[in-house]
């Protein structure tokens, strides 16, 4: 126990610490925002409304985590400068294309199954999609800029402008009369700020302007070097889509006063876990990264930063699932406390993905996104749960709970798979690899 307390204490000293730090004061920061604005934001718009705007969300979330076809991820891992920017600018060339695809998809999706999501799309739902896709991809491609010159400053400033920018553009509509309207355009809105503050921090050859210098050919070639990063396409949309379908599903399966109940317990709960989690996947890849490329360890290192993360988010579960209710109340008022119950049901999930993101970052280094995809897949399924239940008359909080207790068993296989694959590398390190560099073996 002394000698993992005196590991801790080494971990906490090191760089990547540091700006896993800076990146964790963003979420918190941002945390702080929402939780200052969602009440203003209840009082406003009612759970129809949320109901409505969780569907836009969820398209723009997925669609925005694809739409660079995840060459984003790769600008951190190669060595080569030149290759590194020629990724980054490739993604960027991709965020104005993708997002057109995926909203034509949406579009022929409620072309041909009209009464899966229970009402009919409009013209304008379609453009805040677009716009909110194109303009959430581009921030991550932005991001992963930043975090290839390890400017981890603007990344944090950046989960709060997300946060409080479209809020307060949604707090502005609301008083111009605009509903649900008013949330999804206060989101597109809110972005577009954001990116311009981001774009504007960018180390230079990264810079929106030096876009034009761009030339086809080496993104092209730097496409075919990282084209296994095609992959994670998929895997991102299972992921996302697992994450964000159910506020969609619910929205079919029993209305848009419980896809807004639902949805409203999720902002308060998975939004502050996406902006954490985006800092628990960020610093440990580069690190492990880092790692791989020194030939050293990483099993040990993996498990360090697991047990860090894991401690806290699980006592943050039980705090919450004692004052949920009671705080709803107050908080947000009468008609939002039956979201209390799904936000104790969702923190529970949380708790668990963001303890695995860092065991979960070893399949991308260790580039075995093959053997994850068939995971990925085959629990895609899960959300279904909730649409069949509802056929079977059970209520949506136990069709929740059912989808949470199924996504807490694949995030433990996926843990799974990035230890036994850490595990195999650390064996595959030859003892005087280890002498070299300064690593002992066991």
């Amino acid at each position: 126990m002394k000698r993992m307390a005196q590991k801790l204490k080494q971990l906490s000293r090191r760089p990547e610490a540091r700006h896993a730090g800076i990146l964790t004061s963003g979420s918190i920061a941002a945390q702080v925002v929402l939780l200052a604005t969602t009440p203003w934001l209840s009082r406003l718009f009612g759970p129809d409304s949320f109901g409505q705007f969780s569907l836009m969300l969820s398209i723009s979330t997925i669609g925005g985590a694809v739409g660079g076809l995840c060459y984003e991820v790769a600008v951190i891992l190669p060595r080569s400068r030149r290759m590194a920017l020629s990724l980054y600018r490739l993604a960027f060339f991709l965020s104005l294309v993708v997002p057109c695809l995926v909203t034509g998809l949406l579009a022929l999706v409620q072309h041909l199954f009209p009464g899966i999501l229970g009402r009919t799309l409009t013209a304008d739902f379609y453009l805040y999609c677009l716009a909110g896709t194109a303009l959430t991809t581009q921030i991550n491609v932005l991001c992963y800029g930043h975090s290839r010159a390890a400017q981890y400053g603007p990344i944090s400033v950046n989960k709060v402008t997300q946060t409080l920018l479209p809020a307060a553009a949604q707090i502005g509509l609301a008083y111009l009369g605009m509903a649900a309207d008013g949330l999804m355009l206060g989101r597109v809105l809110g972005l577009l700020g954001s990116e311009v503050w981001l774009s504007r921090k960018l180390p230079k050859p990264y810079r929106l302007r030096d876009m034009a210098q761009a030339r086809l050919a080496p993104m092209i070639a730097a496409g075919k070097t990282y084209q296994d990063f095609l992959l994670q396409v998929p895997r991102q949309f299972l992921v996302r889509g697992a994450t964000m379908l159910p506020a969609a599903l619910l929205l079919g399966s029993y209305g848009p006063t419980v896809a807004g109940l639902y949805f409203f317990a999720q902002r308060l709960i998975e939004r502050p876990g996406m902006l954490l989690g985006d800092s628990l996947t960020r610093v440990p890849m580069k690190q492990f990264a880092v790692r791989v490329h020194d030939r050293k360890l990483l099993t040990r290192a993996a498990l360090l930063y697991t047990l860090a993360v894991g401690a806290p988010v699980i006592l943050g579960v039980l705090l919450l699932a004692l004052v949920a209710h009671p705080l709803f109340h107050f908080v947000f008022g009468a008609r939002w406390e039956p979201a209390a119950s799904y936000s104790v049901v969702l923190a529970g999930w949380a708790a668990i993905r963001l303890a695995s993101l860092p065991m979960a970052t070893l399949i991308t280094v260790l580039r075995i996104q093959k053997i994850s995809f068939w995971v990925d897949a085959l629990f895609f399924a899960r959300v279904m749960v909730i649409p069949v239940m509802a056929a079977h008359h059970f209520s949506a909080l136990a069709a929740v709970a059912a989808f949470c207790g199924l996504s807490v068993i694949y995030h433990l296989i996926i843990v799974a798979i990035g230890f036994f694959a850490a595990l195999r590398y650390d064996r595959a390190l030859t003892p005087a690899t280890f002498v070299r560099t300064g690593e002992s073996y066991g």
